[in-house]
């Protein structure tokens, strides 16, 4: 195969790789099957300030836990209560981690909201937290549960805060994360999407 006739198979395979990607975030149809199914939970994340070093105050979405970032554990966004008396969340990109993870505010009901939109999210502010409020969350972008052949694809979930505790410095969360690889589906269940 002459120089000229590889590179363009090399180009054609990567065209054809990134459209499949591409399709991955959107559509079900080139997505591997659902495994996870889809559950409601809840999460008490304590504010990173204040709190004792071994108390969790991040939140991984790709494994739908909170962490502990000073244990170096992977995590998508932190809790604190800022010094004005806010309770927020950061997401990585302001602890200077980088990344996609971002939150998207919403006023639908946690049990009205069915499936997660791509796009939207806010990864360079806080998100001021108020009980009841909802919101929805991205993840990084990761390989880990995915095929090699989707790549590096975000996670995406629903939460509403049922508890701010401003002496306590903890925020709790209920929480509806799909595991799925590339799936945006936030109903119970196994998703189809």
């Amino acid at each position: 195969m002459s120089s000229i006739s590889l590179s363009r198979f090399r180009l054609s395979a990567r065209v054809a790789g990134l459209l499949l990607a591409a399709g991955a975030c959107g559509e079900s149809s080139a997505l591997p099957p659902a495994t996870a199914e889809n559950l409601v939970d809840t999460a008490v994340v304590y504010a990173v300030t204040g709190t004792a070093i071994g108390a969790p105050s991040g939140f991984d979405l790709v494994l739908a836990l909170p962490r502990r970032p000073e244990r170096q554990e992977d995590y998508d966004f932190v809790f604190d209560v800022d010094t004005a008396g806010r309770a927020v969340l950061l997401p990585a990109r302001l602890t200077g981690l980088g990344g996609s993870a971002g939150f998207r505010r919403t006023s639908d009901a946690f049990d009205d909201i069915d499936r997660a939109p791509i796009e939207d999210y806010v990864t360079d502010s806080v998100l001021v937290l108020q009980e009841d409020m909802t919101f929805l969350g991205r993840s990084r972008s990761t390989q880990s549960g995915c095929s090699y052949f989707y790549g590096a694809i975000p996670r995406y979930g629903k939460f509403e805060v049922i508890a701010l505790d401003l002496v306590e410095r903890t925020v709790t969360l209920k929480h509806l994360i799909n595991l799925n690889c590339g799936y945006r589906d936030l109903t119970p269940g196994l998703p189809d999407s």
